[in-house]
């Protein structure tokens, strides 16, 4: 049977919907307080202004914006008003000074139920309607005109946000961020099988033709290297529980080669054919993980924590050298950095599944609509002044010039165009790069990735760019130039120039369009929430106890159970909810991009 892929859909939060109507007054947040339609394609309209274009006719008055955002992992900001070179730039090219506040899950449910908001707020799609309902936020038609890029651009994004995230309104009050308008391959922060090149090579290079192949190698990497150096023991797989439950109970290895992706806690679907998939189906991928963390345990290579950990503590195990394999890449950032100063000639890398129709890899995605996570809102009580820069810092960052200097620094010191309109490296940069490692990164470069506008790995759609990467680090000529002993090692075993070809080279791939989870509802009717609520909390503790049973038999018996439990908790009720909204987004998706 074929199986296939699945990523992380945040809990709906329906008690905090009722709260959220209660919304009193909110104030736009003092700087350091606490508290148009379609336009074509990027292509057609060639949304990447230089920066004398990209705010209109405005003056660019100076105003601080407060901002309720995430902060990057590699890169990390503090909370305040940001100085950073790329902050710099920002205030220089938009008249804009940011002033962060980090963000939370528990800080943002307080604040949607309270509607005491700041300026800008990145806020979960649930909270939107509410919001709206409360005259909390802010409908930006009027201001569209200092978003130029945003606007015409993502088209698409703006149609979306005006159709689904406007409380029947036709208004645009949701800027989701993140945008991919046409389909990439994942160049960075990618999900795989990221493992130690020399351990791999260790281990006899086999073959993955399975996932029995796939726990083999584990097995044989864990005999081969039992203990950390401090002499704690290690573990071929190890996950968390703080990050919702599909990344709970739902490895990213089987997302990836499986390419089965997640629709909510509660289903999914096939990525090649957009079949849908509930959990009375055998090849969900909560199955196909839990059938492989059983056999990983039987083997004595599952951490025993694996269910009951945060992602805190998993992280200081990968760092500790504890566990040996990780399906997400940025994992390895930290040991990768450290490799590379030793000498480069190691590193983890992704070492792919079979190229068979079995494993139908998720190599490329596209977010026409932008990423739901990435969504913000403008406070309803900022003034003129306030929402006109607060459309020029968004036309920044959906523009080609901006997102490209959020990835790689400031355009004019670490990168400009040279004389063929091509986006380069400086070659103070390059030298400055080669004595110091961290020299982009201490020009603010990937800092505001949780506020870009396009993605990280988007391609350009400036004619002398078009097909290459916005990031300019993740363009082959670059990587070429930049590869170490052990990525050459890597490509060479491959057959490859570089190592995203060991992906991008493959038969059997897919491609994700994250438009159509959009298109699913952010909030559900109160039965069906209540449903989901219980069986969640159920699958919580009933899929953990049925991955540690003893035997094969007494693993099927506790499958049984959970099948027989899900009836009785009236997932049928659920499943078909979902599964008629899932046909509906495939409809509407269709419809709002003509694909």
């Amino acid at each position: 049977m074929k199986k296939r892929l699945g990523k992380s859909s945040k809990r709906m939060a329906a008690a905090v919907m009722a709260a959220v109507l209660a919304f009193g007054l909110t104030a736009c947040g003092d700087s350091g307080s606490s508290s148009v339609n379609s336009g074509g394609t990027p292509a057609e309209t060639g949304a990447v202004q230089s920066e004398g274009d990209q705010v209109g006719t405005d003056e660019k008055e100076e105003v601080t914006i407060d901002i309720f955002m995430d902060s990057a992992g590699e890169n990390p900001m503090t909370a305040g008003i940001q100085e950073d070179p790329v902050a710099q730039y920002i205030k220089e090219q938009t008249g804009v000074t940011l002033n962060v506040v980090l963000f939370s899950n528990e800080k943002q449910q307080a604040m949607a139920a309270s509607g005491d908001l700041y300026d800008v707020n990145r806020m979960g799609l649930q909270y939107i309607t509410p919001l709206i309902q409360a005259g909390a936020v802010q409908s930006l038609d009027d201001y569209l005109q200092y978003a130029p890029s945003m606007a015409e651009g993502f088209s698409e994004m703006v149609n979306y946000s005006k159709g689904y995230l406007s409380n029947g309104e036709n208004k645009m009050y949701a800027i989701c961020a993140r945008g991919k308008s046409q389909p990439s391959p994942l160049a960075t922060s990618r999900y795989g099988n990221f493992i130690r090149w020399e351990w791999y090579k260790e281990a006899g290079s086999p073959e993955i033709n399975s996932i029995d192949d796939f726990l083999n190698l584990l097995k044989t990497i864990q005999e081969k290297h039992p203990q950390t150096e401090s002499g704690k023991k290690t573990y071929g797989i190890s996950r968390f529980n703080d990050w919702g439950l599909n990344n709970t109970l739902s490895d990213p290895i089987i997302w990836k080669y499986c390419a089965q992706y997640g629709l909510n806690d509660l289903s999914s679907f096939s990525i090649p054919d957009l079949e849908y998939i509930d959990l009375y189906n055998e090849n969900h991928m909560y199955w196909i993980t839990a059938d492989m963390y059983f056999k990983a345990n039987q083997m004595g290579i599952l951490d025993p924590e694996t269910y009951t950990q945060k992602n805190e503590d998993y992280s200081q195990k990968i760092s500790e050298g504890q566990v040996f394999f990780s399906s997400m890449e940025w994992d390895f950032d930290a040991g990768n950095a450290e490799l590379n100063k030793n000498g480069g000639t190691d590193k983890y890398v992704d070492i792919p599944w079979a190229d068979t129709a079995e494993f139908p890899a998720w190599i490329s995605r596209a977010s026409e609509f932008g990423m739901a996570a990435r969504t913000f809102v403008v406070s309803s009580k900022c003034d003129e002044t306030k929402l006109k820069g607060i459309m020029r810092l968004f036309d920044f960052v959906f523009s080609e010039d901006g997102a490209r200097s959020i990835m790689n620094g400031p355009k004019g010191i670490t990168w400009d165009y040279d004389e063929n309109g091509v986006a380069v490296f400086t070659e103070d940069c390059k030298q400055k790069m080669k004595e110091n490692p961290d020299y982009l990164l201490e020009q603010g470069a990937n800092r505001y990735l949780g506020l870009v506008g396009q993605d990280y790995d988007a391609l350009a759609v400036s004619e002398a760019n078009k097909g290459d990467y916005i990031d300019i680090r993740l363009n082959k000529e670059f990587v070429e130039e930049n590869m170490t002993e052990a990525d050459k090692d890597y490509c060479d075993f491959y057959g490859v120039d570089v190592p995203l070809e060991v992906s991008t080279k493959r038969e059997n791939q897919s491609t994700i369009h994250e438009g159509y989870i959009n298109l699913m509802p952010a909030e559900n009717p109160t039965n069906i929430q209540r449903s989901v609520t219980k069986i969640s909390d159920y699958l919580q503790q009933a899929v953990p106890a049925m991955v540690f049973s003893q035997t094969r038999e007494e693993y099927d018996q506790k499958f049984a159970e959970i099948q027989a439990e899900l009836k009785n908790m009236g997932y049928d009720e659920v499943t078909a909810y979902y599964k008629d909204a899932w046909e509906t987004a495939k409809t509407n998706y269709d419809a709002l991009t003509g694909k």
